[in-house]
């Protein structure tokens, strides 16, 4: 390609400002025709509400881990290559032996593209963007299917699977745009705030607790070892009373925020629903020193709990 055709294809400020440059958008069916002889086009949309600020609703497309604890349809993947910007999967087409290959790129503030290929034949590019309009947010989704002519008895087919699973997907993933939601309604923050295809998917402590505006203390009742669940301000914990022990577990995933509860512990840890994280419990008997759970300071004195404040951390 011509540094010409380069110029007209391209956005120079992309290459610029992030690095990478992305096909313009007003281009793409264009590229399409030039890459498909006989091309026929077929275009569609979908729009669903928010339910989060655009950053949550980046991070949760950025984020691959999720998809195989959160998704039914297209959940296995195998990411081959990934950077800020930019991630190549392999994706299986749903409980089919095939494989496709997905590229998304974030090529502007609040949008991707998403682009697959369907068994050499057929071209799906996805525009996705995250926009704010009377304070509200919403997910809008536009796609172009592209193929031979021939193949275009197949189009009103894909159409309908597009539509039928963004409806699935981004009602599964609701779960985690009103958690994120709510959470930042108590002051919570993330290290993912400025979130990337290579942050959204490192397994890290990201959650940033607000701090605690005051202590409060929990009997610790019997020893009965069965996990129990209490509030604390903003925050949760688990709590499991084993003899001359107590042990705790955070009641909110440090990971990304999840809802941890009882029913989530599983022998000796607690599992996240999102990503299939699992995290042990700090023990503590009468006399040990005070650890740190979810950004609060946490001791047993007696028969209680004693849960203080301290300043806001990442644990």
């Amino acid at each position: 390609m011509a540094n010409s055709d380069m110029n007209s294809f391209f956005d120079p400020a992309l290459l610029e400002a992030g690095g990478v440059a992305f096909i313009r958008e007003d281009k793409v069916d264009e590229a399409l025709r030039l890459l498909i002889p006989n091309a026929h086009i077929t275009k569609g949309s979908f729009t669903c509400p928010g339910y989060s600020e655009p950053r949550d609703l980046l991070w949760n497309h950025m984020d691959q881990m999720h998809r195989p604890y959160i998704h039914r349809t297209y959940n296995e993947a195998a990411r081959i290559s990934i950077g800020r910007r930019t991630a190549f999967s392999l994706t299986r087409f749903g409980r089919w032996p095939a494989v496709i290959p997905v590229f998304d790129g974030h090529f502007r503030e609040n949008g991707f593209y998403q682009i697959l290929c369907l068994f050499g034949l057929i071209v799906v590019v996805n525009v996705i963007e995250c926009k704010t309009e009377d304070a509200q947010t919403r997910m809008e989704i536009g796609w172009a299917i592209a193929s031979h002519r021939l193949l275009r008895f197949l189009h009103p087919w894909l159409h309908r699977r597009l539509i039928r699973l963004n409806i699935v997907q981004n009602a599964e993933d609701e779960e985690i745009r009103k958690r994120r939601t709510e959470l930042r309604a108590s002051n919570y923050r993330f290290m993912t705030d400025a979130p990337d295809f290579v942050n959204a998917n490192v397994k890290s402590n990201n959650v940033v607790y607000p701090p605690l505006a005051k202590g409060q203390s929990f009997p610790i009742g019997e020893p009965d070892g069965k996990p129990r669940q209490i509030d604390v301000g903003d925050r949760m914990y688990i709590i499991r009373h084993l003899g001359e022990t107590v042990e705790v577990f955070p009641g909110v995933c440090p990971h990304e925020g999840a809802h941890l509860g009882p029913d989530d512990v599983k022998g000796g840890t607690v599992k996240c629903r999102w990503h299939g994280l699992e995290f042990g419990p700090r023990r503590l008997k009468r006399g040990d020193p005070a650890v740190t759970v979810c950004g609060a300071r946490l001791e047993l004195y007696a028969d209680t709990l004693r849960i203080t404040p301290t300043e806001a951390v990442s644990s």
